[in-house]
């Protein structure tokens, strides 16, 4: 397997692994104003974020083929966290440990790279598969903010987590 950082030609595969909104909003809450999202969406938000933070999109590949995809960003003056989003692997290879191998990476990256002491994500209680991920790579829940994002009729929950 190779973790690399992202390409732009990556975005296309990426978005053909979300099949409805749910998925999308699960994946990307409001980041994006419309769904479906366009490949140029995601790449000019990169650029954007590029502008403004340490910002650091990475995809996973596996002989060649695209499998997951995350971004580390740098999110405030303290320069010892580093926080994981985006995190998404194709929808016809997960539950077979892609997941944690790209988190696992990822974290590598942040300690070793970025000089990181804590990596901390957020994830929807809804999206429990992804939860649970979090979890077995050793991800401990320190917050929970009720209702942080309304999906038309439904309120998530949003699960604050950090590895240190």
């Amino acid at each position: 397997m190779n973790f690399r950082t992202y390409k732009e030609e990556d975005a296309k595969e990426i978005l053909s692994w979300i099949k409805n909104e749910r998925e999308f909003r699960l994946w990307s809450a409001d980041r994006y104003n419309n769904y479906p999202a366009l490949p140029s969406d995601i790449n000019n938000n990169y650029l954007e974020c590029q502008k403004t933070s340490n910002f650091y999109p990475f995809t996973l590949e596996d002989e060649g083929k695209i499998i997951g995809h995350l971004i580390l960003r740098n999110p405030g003056e303290n320069k010892d966290v580093i926080r994981l989003g985006f995190i998404i692997i194709d929808k016809e290879i997960r539950g077979k440990g892609y997941g944690k191998k790209l988190i696992k990476e990822a974290i590598k990256y942040a300690k070793e790279k970025l000089d990181a002491k804590k990596v901390n994500l957020g994830v929807f209680k809804s999206n429990e598969s992804a939860f649970e991920c979090y979890k077995s790579v050793g991800f401990k829940v320190i917050d929970i903010e009720k209702d942080a994002y309304r999906f038309y009729e439904e309120q998530w929950d949003c699960i604050e987590m950090i590895l240190e």
